[in-house]
């Protein structure tokens, strides 16, 4: 029997680590949940096994594992070593690889216990509270901290409890709880001798007398149109509401033997009960491109599908899907933003029905912890899991095809906190040429994307016509220097984007309006000494929010009151610079009243489902207008929108960012995809300062090839991705002394190995936030001697961590930051 175990902790320290297990305890087994000690207290931590052995440690002293929660593994051995895989790539630690996978409830929660000891005396020795408190302890065997404190009548009373340790009288334990009970809900369902047609008949005749009672079965038999007799489950909160009746009723009608109530786990999420749709109907394009993917699969395990906006990906994905289901396989459907997408979710549960699970953050704690325990067991069968990034972690256990829709979007990029994994990238790492299959989907692919398709590391199908017969709309561009020079702005609103709204809105049609800022006004400004307000966190300007009235930092979150008079001149004379969706909202309303208008950005988007029931509105008609952030880019599909208008294009392309040509041509393409997505063809109107901007002029054709070659070029000269691979380190403390002289410390050791393409350190444009000042570094990694030079990277970046001079600081690795 294995006497040690490699077990991977949820903490950010570079592990496995070993412990002893208990040759008389249960048999330990790769995959299971075991209670392991960490640190110097008394903390315990619940880790998973990554393997069993017989080899002793070095010299260092063996901790025990302290007891073992599982009879079977709930982590495959495929996650494990994927998870490995992941903090190695990510430079973190297997523990902040596992803390981001496994549900809260699955990872369990640790508090200390006070409990007796041999010595405990039966009374004490000193005052009436301890004579209390040891009393209660005898009688209840342990205690918490909390209930110490009440019973010994003090507000802390961690200084008598450490007299009593010492004394000898009390023992602490800590407690590990497991919080995961698989939920349950209340379904009805006939009795077996009422599944018959001839027996419902005589139902229906017998209740004919008893309506609140006949209600119920008539209600019953309608919600279980879809489901085969006999099978129908129905909830029952749901049937009696339906039917206005009560428990009493249903009570009744169980006795007399109509129906039974049985209690079943909980589902993730409601669906309805309907029989599976036909497959959609593909075009002559998409059933070309439909082939090619295959053909693709056949010699390349990751395929890109470079598709036109409204060229009807989905229904491609779809058939795609139905062919991995009959083979007995599971899918994985990454989106990057769920509420967005509703139409493809409510497609793919017409099709596919019971084998649709979503996954997000807005699934409540229990959900996610059981359908991670229904994948991780051999109940997961064939199964469709449509989710954003984090649904990559999932324990699939026979997984055919990865599907990345709008693989481009950087929401599939984890930013904070660590793993700070692209999911687009780690799908591509889990395809194998003999089961799984992944298809990046978009209109305009990453960069990363285009090149690898380019040089024959991906397979690459193109689907160049829209579904229908509709035509990709016409763009055109308002000069807005001119029209400011010219006094002809209504508000930040051109005459042409104007009237082209009241036209859309007369029309019965729709329009959005996309403003890559939120809130009111970014900038407030004193016109007599020109000072601005900022965080007294961060180096940054407060944006105005009109609705809340008040001042508020985007990066730490801080709200001001709004000031009346300049805090350095006290002048009163303060003016509102620049505009974001809220201010475009009311301008909008102003000069149009009788449109129907609406915001959708952060601030709307609030409440778990804000973000439906907006687009629900918006699909159903009852909004004229749409006024958003980057939320209204991702894959929106409407039939009404005629109109897309880009409010202030230069406000893309001007960040001093190597990816920002790239993020703004996706973010004006993307959008522009949204207008006439049916056969009368659409318009975009794009108002920027610079209308010659070369990046403009690829939108304007809609050449996102051309746009590539021409970015590539400009990456292969200078040496950036995807012609290398990036990893950037941020610095961060409160002292900016600490944190610049660690950041010139750590680049001079990562110039040693590297030379010139270790850049930095950098003070970036916003330097101080939260209160920490900050420092990059830039490193350029050889694509061609990537693995040695990564490991000399990490080497200096535990060096740094593990110093005793610069260890204060923190420091931050980003591998592709994006």
């Amino acid at each position: 029997m294995a006497q040690y175990a490699y077990v991977i902790v949820p903490v950010a320290v570079k592990g496995p680590f070993t412990y002893a297990l208990d040759p008389q305890g249960t048999a330990v087994g790769r995959g299971m949940r075991v209670v392991v000690p960490f640190g110097t207290g008394r903390k315990l931590y619940t880790g998973i096994v990554v393997r069993t052995h017989d080899q002793a440690p070095g010299s260092t002293r063996t901790r025990k594992v302290h007891s073992v929660l599982d009879q079977e593994a709930i982590v495959p051995e495929r996650v494990i070593r994927f998870w490995m895989d992941m903090a190695n790539h990510y430079l973190c630690s297997a523990g902040e690889v596992m803390l981001a996978a496994m549900p809260a409830q699955l990872v369990l929660n640790s508090s200390t216990r006070i409990c007796t000891t041999a010595s405990t005396p039966t009374y004490p020795a000193g005052n009436a509270g301890e004579a209390i408190f040891l009393s209660a302890l005898e009688d209840q065997g342990r205690l918490s901290i909390e209930q110490a404190g009440e019973l010994l009548g003090v507000k802390d009373p961690l200084r008598k409890i450490k007299d009593l340790i010492e004394a000898g009288a009390v023992g602490l334990e800590e407690h590990v709880r497991d919080t995961f009970r698989p939920r349950t809900k209340r379904m009805v369902r006939l009795a077996e001798s009422a599944r018959d047609e001839a027996s419902l008949r005589t139902w229906f005749d017998t209740l004919e007398k008893a309506p609140k009672q006949l209600a119920i079965l008539m209600r019953f038999i309608e919600l279980g149109r879809g489901q085969r007799t006999g099978e129908q489950l129905i909830n029952t909160p749901h049937l009696l509401k339906s039917a206005g009746a009560d428990r009493s009723a249903l009570r009744t009608l169980i006795a007399k033997g109509l129906f039974e109530e049985v209690q079943v786990q909980d589902g993730l999420e409601p669906t309805d009960p309907i029989g599976p749709a036909e497959l959609p109907t593909l075009s002559q394009a998409q059933s070309r491109a439909l082939a090619e993917v295959r053909e693709r699969f056949g010699t390349h395990p990751v395929v890109l599908l470079q598709g036109v906006t409204g060229s009807g990906k989905t229904e491609l994905y779809m058939h795609l899907i139905q062919e991995a289901l009959d083979q007995g396989g599971q899918v994985l459907y990454l989106l990057p933003e769920i509420a967005l997408t509703k139409l493809s979710v409510q497609r793919l549960r017409n099709r596919f029905g019971e084998h649709v699970h979503l996954f997000h953050s807005r699934l409540t704690p229990h959900q996610r912890a059981e359908l991670w325990s229904k994948l991780a067991s051999d109940k997961g069968g064939r199964a469709i899991v449509l989710g954003v990034r984090s649904a990559l972690l999932l324990p699939f256990q026979d997984l055919h095809l990865i599907i990345v829709d709008e693989e481009h979007d950087p929401s599939f990029k984890q930013h904070k906190p660590a793993p700070r994994y692209n999911a687009r990238d780690m799908a591509v790492t889990m395809a194998s040429p003999d089961r799984v299959r992944v298809l990046l989907g978009s209109a305009t692919p990453s960069l990363e994307s285009a090149f690898n398709a380019r040089t024959g590391k991906y397979g690459f199908v193109k689907l160049t016509e829209r579904y229908g017969g509709s035509t990709l709309p016409e763009v055109v561009t308002v000069d807005l220097r001119e029209a400011q020079k010219k006094k002809r702005l209504k508000g930040h609103f051109s005459p042409q984007l104007l009237q082209a709204v009241d036209r859309a809105v007369q029309r019965r049609e729709q329009v959005i309006l996309f403003q890559n800022r939120r809130g009111y006004s970014p900038i407030w400004q004193c016109t007599s000494c020109g000072h601005i307000p900022g965080c007294a966190h961060c180096d940054v300007s407060l944006t105005y929010h009109k609705r809340d009235h008040d001042l508020r930092c985007h990066y730490c979150g801080c709200n001001y009151e709004p000031p009346t008079a300049c805090p350095e001149c006290r002048s009163g004379t303060l003016r509102m610079l620049g505009s974001g969706t809220e201010r475009i909202e009311e301008e909008l309303t102003g000069l149009l009243p009788e449109v129907r208008v609406a915001r959708l950005d952060q601030d709307t988007a609030r409440g778990k489902h804000a973000v439906e029931q907006l687009m629900s509105r918006f699909d159903d008609g009852e909004l004229d207008v749409l006024v958003g952030t980057q939320m209204v880019t991702k894959g929106l599909d409407l039939d009404r929108v005629s109109l897309v208008g880009i409010m202030n294009a230069d406000r893309l392309w001007g960040f001093p960012d190597l990816r920002a040509h790239e993020r703004a041509f996706q973010l004006m393409a993307q959008v522009a995809g949204r207008s006439g997505r049916r056969r009368d063809p659409g318009q975009v109107i794009i108002q920027a300062y610079d209308i010659a901007h070369p990046v403009l002029q690829f939108v304007l054709q809609h050449d996102v090839d051309g746009f590539t070659d021409r970015e590539l070029e400009h990456r292969r000269v200078l040496g950036y991705p995807p012609f290398s691979r990036m990893v950037r380190f941020t610095l961060k403390h409160r002292k900016e002394g600490l944190v610049a002289a660690a950041a010139a410390h750590m680049a001079r050791e990562l110039r040693h190995h590297f030379g010139d393409r270790a850049l930095g350190p950098e003070v970036p444009a916003v330097a101080w936030v939260r209160d920490q000042h900050i420092r990059n570094i830039l490193v350029k990694l050889r694509r061609s001697d990537h693995a040695r030079e990564k490991a000399l990277l990490a080497g200096v970046f535990e060096h740094m961590v593990r110093s005793e001079e610069h260890g204060r600081v923190r420091i931050i690795a980003d591998v592709d930051p994006m």
